[in-house]
């Protein structure tokens, strides 16, 4: 590692025993007031997020969007905190988990499991949670440019039982995966550029990564739908959904079916989803 990776890992150690070091309490305020001081004196991709909330919602008012955007910065630190803080906080966390039985009923049929979410909610606490209750749990992980980064998301989410695989890792070790009866979770609903399958979230045509539903059509692994939100008493919840696949199976169908559901969601919960994602970049042609 060059000494930038270097101090880049101490540095993030540095702050990670800090965020230890404060109550569940302590850690929200803060992250509020880093999510508050991001919106007023951050402006990247701001603007990017404004628009996407107002694509998606189109009927609300100026002033409803900008709740959801200072929402939507808050929650990324309180994602982003109680990740740096684990696993020592992870016992003082209060879950509620939804549906726990179709997961488990998903994995007794023993040909691997796809967990499908997105960039909603808490999504590293959902990760802790699988890991921490005995799961055979591995996410796809981009590889870190700055390799004192990408080593310490490594060791943080092995301390709480999650494996981890690079994206661009072979095929053959992710399908082995599932051969093993493993789980393997992955954040579908980022702008997946030519490659990706064009299906419908709120209304417009969004390129979405094929890589779920080829691997549910070549491996006949489950798919169950998850995603953590943060209820206001501090509550997190877990929820668990089957997938259901009507008529002809096809990528774009599968694509659709939980593109769906994770719509469902973020209209239910629009402060928890990411909208910093450029999530309409790429057109349709047809």
């Amino acid at each position: 590692m060059t000494l930038k990776d270097k101090l880049t890992y101490r540095l993030l150690h540095f702050i990670s025993r800090r965020m230890r070091q404060l109550s569940n309490i302590a850690r929200s305020r803060f992250a509020n007031q880093l999510g508050a001081f991001a919106f007023n004196c951050i402006p990247i991709r701001k603007k990017l997020a404004y628009n996407n909330i107002k694509t998606a919602f189109p009927n609300n008012s100026e002033a409803w969007i900008n709740n959801v955007l200072i929402g939507t910065y808050r929650l990324f630190f309180t994602n982003f905190l109680e990740f740096l803080s684990l696993p020592k906080s992870y016992n003082s966390i209060n879950f509620h988990v939804k549906n726990k039985h179709i997961l488990d009923k998903a994995a007794k049929q023993k040909k691997g499991v796809i967990i499908v979410t997105g960039h909603f909610g808490l999504w590293e606490i959902l990760g802790s949670w699988l890991g921490v209750n005995g799961y055979p749990i591995w996410g796809i992980i981009q590889r870190q440019g700055n390799q004192g980064a990408d080593l310490f998301f490594k060791e943080m989410r092995e301390s709480y039982g999650m494996n981890h695989i690079y994206r661009k890792s072979s095929l053959d070790n992710m399908y082995k995966l599932f051969e093993e009866n493993n789980m393997l979770i992955i954040a579908s609903d980022q702008d997946a550029k030519e490659r990706g399958v064009f299906v419908q979230f709120f209304g417009q045509q969004s390129s979405t990564p094929k890589g779920t539903a080829i691997f549910h059509m070549r491996t006949g692994a489950p798919m169950v739908f998850s995603v953590a939100h943060k209820e206001k008493n501090g509550t997190v919840v877990i929820s668990f959904s089957s997938i259901q696949l009507n008529g002809d199976i096809s990528i774009e169908t599968i694509t659709q079916a939980y593109t769906k559901m994770l719509e469902t969601k973020v209209r239910e919960y629009p402060d928890h989803y990411f909208w910093f994602h450029r999530k309409w970049k790429t057109k349709s042609k047809a």
